[in-house]
């Protein structure tokens, strides 16, 4: 057994290194809420395109290409950085250099998407600088986030308190959420009362949201002491795709990583259609996004407390496979009553779109605890610290997921319709989300998740 010399982080220490979750929360949001709609909106607001809708090649998008090239471009880099992490032996430790560093480029990157050279009218330079933009935006934000999210398994020495401190994440990460799916939008209308224009109003936004996140990207990186709070690095050095697939190897990983790569795939989808359902699917005008937000974010809010209660209690794989089955009946219901979204059923369709925020809560809290779990009992069982390799082992497979998901996203709506009058492409969004929630319930169901903490019990005694 292992000389065990870290310290518990304290509560306030917690809590301060949870808000950088906030603040990438609230940059990756800006784009995938808004950075669609910026470039390409719906025709009803009587705005230039700033890049072509046409279909290329039958299939792709300027505005989906852009997505997901970005996303290609952070899913290479997250084993690359994780890897520098792993072996990186600076005083500051292995992943604080990353967060301090890698903070300023992010905010930066998040600012430019807004700011194409032709803010006006469509051209072609417009979708080249969004590509390149999304590509430096996920570079920075990889450099910044898998580092990040490899210390809960570092700092968390229990189950329980890899549980917490994932909720805490997941509570600052949904309130990020809240201020960029709420508050935003109003800002933007307050700007445009004020005077300004739509795009010119979402850039004024965008700048005051950037540098509020830059705070909090500092305040958790200079939060916790990794030679005080984390165990000492006893193993040595490995090369990227040795430690890649020495992480590839552990199935209960690969059996987790697919559950999740389909929940990613309806996250993401369900995102970047936020702003259509509100004006396609409910028929209301922009500003009511941020009802929905609050609707979803308020239910999933008041869960969280349930769900760390009930995943200490049932294990975190019941909770992710009972969410999956919700969230697989919202979509269906919402997308059955999207082809009459009158009356009743409007009351109805925002009362399921309200439950959707408990699947929300969810995967929020206990995804990030299952891969830490799994990562720390690798480094019990073979003595190799490589904690940060298995955030990018899974993120791989699920950046490339995103990325497709941005593709199919621009198909939908370039091919099906993105209109009150033509909503058959945002339709179809939700019932694919539909299709993978069910997909993803069945996969968690074959978790060993008592094989991978029985592996645990011993060392977690230590810390009780």
């Amino acid at each position: 057994m292992e000389n065990y010399t870290a310290a518990a982080l304290s509560r306030r220490a917690q809590v301060t290194y949870a808000t950088g979750s906030a603040a990438f929360t609230m940059l990756e949001r800006l784009i995938l809420l808004y950075a669609p709609f910026y470039f390409l909106p719906p025709r009803e607001y009587n705005l230039p395109n700033l890049v072509s809708e046409d279909t290329f090649l039958g299939l792709a998008t300027i505005l989906g290409a852009a997505l997901a090239l970005g996303r290609i471009v952070d899913a290479a880099a997250d084993p690359v950085v994780a890897t520098l992490s792993d072996n990186c032996r600076l005083r500051l430790g292995r992943r604080k250099p990353f967060l301090l560093l890698s903070a300023l480029p992010l905010a930066l990157f998040t600012v430019l998407i807004f700011n194409p050279p032709f803010i006006g009218q469509e051209h072609l330079l417009n979708g080249i600088w969004l590509a390149l933009m999304m590509c430096l935006f996920y570079l920075a934000f990889t450099a910044y986030v898998n580092p990040y999210l490899s210390l809960l398994s570092e700092l968390g020495h229990t189950d329980a308190t890899r549980i917490n401190l994932s909720t805490l994440i997941a509570l600052f990460g949904m309130l990020g959420m809240v201020l960029i799916t709420v508050l935003f939008p109003e800002v933007v209308n307050s700007l445009q009362d004020g005077g300004l224009e739509l795009r010119a109003s979402y850039r004024v936004a965008v700048a005051g949201a950037v540098l509020f996140s830059i705070i909090m990207l500092y305040l958790a990186g200079f939060s916790f002491n990794e030679s005080r709070h984390c165990r000492p690095v006893t193993s040595g050095q490995q090369g990227l795709w040795k430690s890649l697939a020495q992480a590839l190897k552990v199935r209960p990983f690969r059996r987790f990583v697919i559950g999740e790569i389909f929940m990613q795939f309806c996250m993401n989808l369900v995102t970047l259609s936020m702003l259509y359902y509100t004006v396609v699917i409910f028929r209301q005008e922009q500003r009511f996004m941020a009802v929905l937000g609050a609707l979803i974010l308020g239910s999933a809010l008041l869960a969280f407390p349930l769900i760390n209660s009930a995943a200490k209690k049932y294990g975190k794989i019941r909770i992710l496979t009972l969410a999956a089955l919700i969230l697989a009946f919202c979509s269906m219901v919402i997308f059955l009553f999207s082809f009459n979204m009158t009356g009743i059923f409007f009351y109805l369709g925002i009362a399921v779109f309200t439950l959707a925020g408990i699947p929300m809560a969810a995967f929020s809290i206990l995804v990030n605890p299952t891969i830490a779990e799994i990562a720390r009992s690798e480094a019990v069982q073979t003595g190799a610290r490589r904690e940060a390799i298995f955030f990018a082992a899974r993120a791989v497979p699920l950046k490339i997921t995103i990325a497709i998901a941005g593709g199919v996203f621009g198909f939908l709506l370039s091919t099906f319709g993105r209109d009150i009058e033509d909503p058959l492409g945002v339709q179809l969004t939700l019932l694919l989300v539909a299709l993978a929630s069910l997909t993803a319930c069945f996969v968690f169901r074959g978790y060993p998740e008592k094989d991978v903490q029985e592996t645990l019990r011993d060392e977690e005694k230590l810390f009780s």
